[in-house]
């Protein structure tokens, strides 16, 4: 009976496996019938990337080579993910049936949504591209196919279901986003291969772990295409808040909130700029936007993607859009109209990254001021925010959302250039600056006025904040001691400030 049961168990496995392979290979089939018919509509792209040193903002670091994948949207545009075309000096793309890589440049290029739009020269190609319209489909469980074009022209694909939304980290940005995320995947893919359902496009890769695959979704991609296409893009809104979970009832009852209220989450720190950021006060509890009611977890009930974070209801908006917050202040509900703003991280006190541009410095009598941003405290390396110096991660940390009007920018000195004009000094650095000539320094233009005061004195004057030493810095033949120091340190652009 024993040898029965056994014989029929080891049956049923083999049964099982042979529908298992049966299954694959049917996908296997769908997924190479599907990608024979989007060779003309997926690209490589070669991206030749030169990056600005960060301890010496003056030196651009030689050309070095990545790649990613493209989807077309239009006969001479191609849409791909941001991250890899940061500080991009040279893109081209492959089309298949070409033997030979086409120039393209960036049309437009939104690194809050991590997207880009490419766009090539009509006469570069033989034949236009073939548009791939994207879908807001989303169903948990879902088959995909990943599609990409190979160096050789060839399309190749991939497997996976479609498991959930979240909302996560952007990569090209200090916000979380929307994402769909695809589960066992047979690869990974994170460059920008187009993720399609039954042969429509669903979203593009950017991200991917052993098992998932994370994407950016049509409905985020939809929303940008539709922005190019218009003059002038404006980008969508950001939070201009940070909240908190309300789930503490004395809390509630603090804030004299009705026994039956529990929902809405708590406003415990409020931006310089983005959506609500010039209506709401920390204290607040948003109740409601745009009359999508919040939990004490800060999310609302989407009909798709079931619990949704409050950033996804102001990421939907385009930059002026009406915006309508219902709060809890002060024992009372009320509503406050506002419009979607976007908090952009060249606006930050602290920038979380300045992608496309040199790094702002000025260099004189052997001193390098900079700026102080995001990038300069990863030169710490891995782990940075325990290593960087506490002074100057406490402006990332606490106040890079909150530049005033007055003062928009760390300006810092960053470290000395030995030269026989700056003896005794070589060891500062890593200082934030106070004033230069007594005019006092809150953005990296102040610099020049600052060194253009006549102070009376033969020396520049330069105070810092906490206990650091005042410099002073001999006017006498500073010019051509300058143009020594330059010359010595290969420095050709001794001031860079916007």
């Amino acid at each position: 009976m024993m040898k029965k049961l056994s014989l029929l168990s080891f049956t049923m496995c083999i049964i099982g496996l042979c529908t298992s392979c049966r299954q694959a290979n049917t996908l296997d089939k769908q997924a190479a019938a599907l990608s024979d018919g989007l060779e003309n509509s997926l690209v490589y792209i070669n991206v030749s990337v030169s990056h600005y040193d960060g301890f010496q903002p003056w030196k651009l670091s030689p050309a070095a080579d990545t790649f990613c994948f493209g989807t077309a949207v239009g006969p001479y545009e191609i849409l791909t993910i941001a991250e890899p075309l940061a500080d991009a000096s040279v893109i081209q793309v492959n089309v298949s049936g070409k033997n030979e890589f086409v120039p393209a440049k960036i049309k437009t290029i939104d690194y809050n949504l991590n997207l880009c739009l490419l766009e090539i020269a009509h006469d570069a190609v033989d034949h236009p591209l073939q548009p791939i319209n994207f879908t807001a489909d989303f169903k948990k469980g879902m088959e995909l196919v990943g599609n990409w074009l190979s160096t050789d022209g060839t399309a190749k694909t991939s497997r996976g279901y479609l498991d959930r939304a979240s909302i996560l980290s952007c990569p090209t940005s200090y916000q979380r986003t929307l994402a769909f995320v695809a589960s066992n995947t047979s690869r990974q893919t994170s460059r920008g291969e187009l993720y399609t359902h039954n042969g429509k496009a669903i979203g593009i890769a950017y991200t991917s772990t052993d098992k998932d695959v994370v994407l950016i979704p049509s409905e985020t991609i939809l929303r940008f295409l539709n922005q190019t296409n218009k003059t002038g893009y404006i980008g969508f809104g950001t939070p201009g808040y940070e909240a908190d979970n309300l789930l503490d009832p004395s809390v509630r009852k603090y804030l004299k909130m009705n026994e039956d209220m529990k929902d809405g989450n708590y406003v415990s720190y409020v931006y310089s700029h983005g959506t609500g950021s010039e209506i709401l006060k920390i204290g607040d509890v948003v109740l409601a936007i745009d009359e999508h009611p919040l939990n004490a977890y800060g999310r609302y009930k989407h009909p798709l993607y079931e619990e949704t974070s409050y950033e996804h209801l102001i990421q939907k908006h385009a930059v002026g859009e009406p915006v309508k917050f219902t709060v809890w202040r002060e024992g009372k509900e009320i509503e406050l109209q506002t419009t979607a703003g976007c908090f952009d991280s060249s606006q930050m006190l602290v920038p979380c990254q300045e992608y496309d541009r040199q790094p702002e410095y000025m260099v004189t009598g052997g001193y390098v001021f900079q700026k102080l941003t995001r990038d300069y405290l990863q030169l710490w390396g891995d782990n940075w925010p325990g290593k960087a110096p506490p002074h100057l991660y406490h402006y990332y940390r606490d106040l890079s959302m909150k530049p005033t009007d007055k003062r928009k920018d760390i300006v810092i000195l960053s470290f000395v250039l030995p030269a026989p004009i700056n003896l005794g000094y070589q060891n500062l650095g890593r200082a934030v600056v106070k004033t230069v000539n007594g005019v006092e320094i809150n953005k990296m233009s102040d610099l020049i006025t600052a060194f253009n005061t006549d102070n009376g004195s033969p020396f520049h004057v330069i105070e810092f904040e906490m206990e650091n030493p005042t410099l002073v810095i001999p006017k006498t033949n500073l010019q051509q001691i300058d143009q020594t120091i330059f010359q010595l340190y290969g420095i050709q652009k001794p001031i860079n400030i916007y």
